[in-house]
């Protein structure tokens, strides 16, 4: 695990499933240990269900379906794991599938939500004060709020 700052974030399926297979710089954050996946039953079931159904898409990566479903047990580190949203919960997205990532966003203070869902995620900007953006905007983000300490070797 790095010595820099962990950032609590909202991955979204979409950025998420295709992050595991081809192992973007996304997934290499996330495996660095500088990310901390905030979660719950909803999510992680999300993604799980999207790796099985996506695999035949994927499956010339060299990635197989386990391991695949392994990488995500790793990263949902139980440490943050959210409550369940409530189903009388207001839906501030326009998309119920969406909202438990929102849920899950507000209940563990996140910093930032990465999607790349067009239609509903990305057109709020920020919920809850929390941005809303795809993976280069988290990056560019990242660099303007977390910037990195260069040390020089003695």
């Amino acid at each position: 695990m790095s010595n820099e700052v962990i950032v609590p974030v909202v991955l979204d399926t979409n950025i998420l499933v295709p992050s595991l297979y081809r192992k973007t710089p996304i997934f290499e954050f996330v495996l660095s240990g500088n990310l901390a996946l905030l979660w719950n039953n909803h999510i992680y079931n999300e993604a799980a269900e999207i790796i099985k159904r996506l695999y035949p898409n994927y499956n010339r990566t060299g990635i197989t379906l386990e391991e695949a479903l392994y990488f995500l047990d790793i990263i949902f580190d139980p440490d943050f794991k959210v409550s369940e949203m409530p189903p009388t919960w207001p839906s501030p997205s326009g998309d119920r599938d969406d909202d438990p990532f929102l849920w899950a966003a507000e209940q563990g203070t996140a910093k930032y939500i990465i999607s790349g869902d067009k239609r509903h995620m990305l057109k709020l900007v920020r919920f809850k004060g929390i941005p809303i953006g795809g993976p280069e905007s988290f990056f560019m983000w990242v660099i303007r709020t977390h910037p990195m300490k260069k040390t020089l070797p003695d």
